[in-house]
């Protein structure tokens, strides 16, 4: 039988990969009984009471006769007064009065002050020991005592030669227990003085997953902000236990974080774990980006967690100026720097974002102005983009004349089927380069009747153009 590992024993080192797999196995394979005993054993052995708990009532909701099991509730369960004796599930206890809400002190900015002043005299002191310890350190490597290296004589040590030895042996155990220390000391004292306290201080070791989710469910309106504190103390923890880890493998191990807290998670629930790790990858991480400035030219690690955004593309964005720019273009969701479509996960995540709702209008409106196209209107498009295409000629009249035709026809339409032609901006792509068009089937047509634009091309964008009409029927 397991026991909760003592507090006089050292941090037990948690498996998050394994962890992983076993959320993973009893999310996609139900029942999974022997993932969920194995987890079980695993949350046990890492101390969390409150996720092994859960476990239990999990497994014995499936198989409430596991003699081991229940062995296991009545250890964790022992000390519990809302267990309930006639059954082997707990009941639900009631909830824990609410502790009584921070007082506010009258001289809030006094106290703020005052913070500030010390959060400086605290980094204006370690810079100074740090100056003063790096001074020490070299002293000492400069002044180090010529110990001599120990001889040995054919017939054996000679009393000389054994108080050398004895001296080389004490010198060299100095210097492996203090030359460690000094650079422990200097590297803290770096830190604190650069800003990074909380890398010095000593943290604690993240809860369960499913504690966070739980904290996320019952507070849907803060979900995003309880999973990114959940992120931030596992990553100081992991930089905690491991000196100085890289990005990367801190980032490995919030991913696999992130899959733990989505596997429990209500499926309206699991985005804010990946939004989550889009702001823990930008604020902490440091991310490297596809451009380091916005559309305006502000720096992109200057961009606030309300107004930040990364599509799946590789590109940041302050939503403020994305939402203008897909305003301007008519509602498309295109990529204003790379021309490309956005997907379709970046633009679900767009029309969420509070900054962003505003633009799900623009797409309806493109739906209207696709529907008001009347099929014989698509047709002439049809035959047009067939003559724009086939022209091969060096004058291109008969391109000349189709446009002519279809300019004169557009004019019989009424002004709300105008208005759409001017208006609806198509998903096309130049079939040779795979450059998105950007453009309305009225601005093209009149493009290419001012020979702005080469008349293939015009071809091109206006056959697509179409094909998606005739999709939207």
């Amino acid at each position: 039988m397991a026991t909760f590992a003592s507090s006089s024993r050292s941090p037990p080192i948690i498996d998050m990969t394994l962890l992983n797999d076993l959320y993973d196995e009893i999310e996609h394979n139900p029942p999974a009984l022997e993932a969920r005993r194995l987890l079980i054993q695993q949350c046990m052995d890492a101390g969390w009471v409150d996720a092994a708990r859960d476990a239990i009532r999990a497994y014995l909701n499936l198989d409430p006769y596991d003699e081991e099991i229940l062995s296991m509730e009545e250890i964790l369960f022992e000390d519990d007064p809302t267990r309930s004796q006639s059954h082997h599930i707990p009941t639900p206890a009631d909830p824990p009065p609410r502790p009584p809400p921070p007082s506010v002190p009258g001289d809030i900015e006094e106290a703020q002050l005052e913070l500030l002043r010390g959060y400086n005299a605290l980094r204006t002191k370690a810079a100074k020991l740090l100056r003063e310890t790096c001074l020490v350190r070299d002293l000492a490597k400069q002044h180090e005592p010529q110990v001599p290296v120990p001889e040995k004589t054919g017939k054996g040590i000679s009393l000389m030669n054994l108080l050398k030895n004895q001296l080389f042996s004490v010198a060299k155990k100095n210097e492996a227990s203090i030359s460690p220390r000094f650079e422990v000391h200097i590297q803290n004292l770096t830190d604190i003085t650069d800003g990074r306290i909380s890398s010095v201080v000593r943290v604690r070791q993240p809860g369960s997953a499913q504690a966070v989710a739980r904290a996320m469910e019952k507070n849907p309106e803060r979900a995003v902000d309880i999973a990114i504190g959940d992120l931030e103390d596992m990553a100081r923890w992991l930089r905690s236990q491991s000196g100085r880890p890289d990005n990367d493998a801190v980032r490995e191990a919030l991913v696999k974080r992130v899959g733990m807290l989505s596997s429990a998670l209500s499926n309206g629930m699991k985005r804010n774990a990946s939004l989550a790790l889009m702001h823990v990858e930008h604020e902490l991480l440091h991310r490297t980006y596809v451009c380091e400035e916005t559309m305006y030219g502000d720096k992109v690690a200057d961009i606030p967690r309300t107004r930040f955004l990364a599509t799946e593309d590789g590109y940041p964005w302050d939503m403020e100026e994305l939402a203008q720019a897909i305003q301007s273009n008519g509602g498309v969701m295109r990529n204003p720097l790379s021309r490309q479509m956005f997907t379709t996960e970046d633009i679900r995540t767009i029309l969420q974002h509070p900054l962003g709702k505003g633009l799900a209008a623009l797409g309806v409106e493109q739906g209207k102005l696709s529907k008001g196209v009347r099929p014989k209107t698509i047709e002439e498009l049809e035959k047009m983009s067939a003559v724009l295409l086939a022209d091969m000629s060096e004058d291109q009249m008969e391109s000349r004349h189709v446009l002519d035709q279809f300019l004169g026809y557009v004019a019989t339409l009424p002004g709300s089927e105008q208005k759409a032609l001017d208006k609806l901006r198509v998903p096309a792509k130049d079939s040779h380069t795979g450059q998105a068009f950007d453009t309305t089937i009225g601005e093209a047509v009149r493009d290419a009747k001012a020979n702005v634009v080469c008349i293939h091309k015009i071809g091109d964008f206006l056959q697509q153009a179409a094909r998606h009409l005739k999709r939207s029927k």
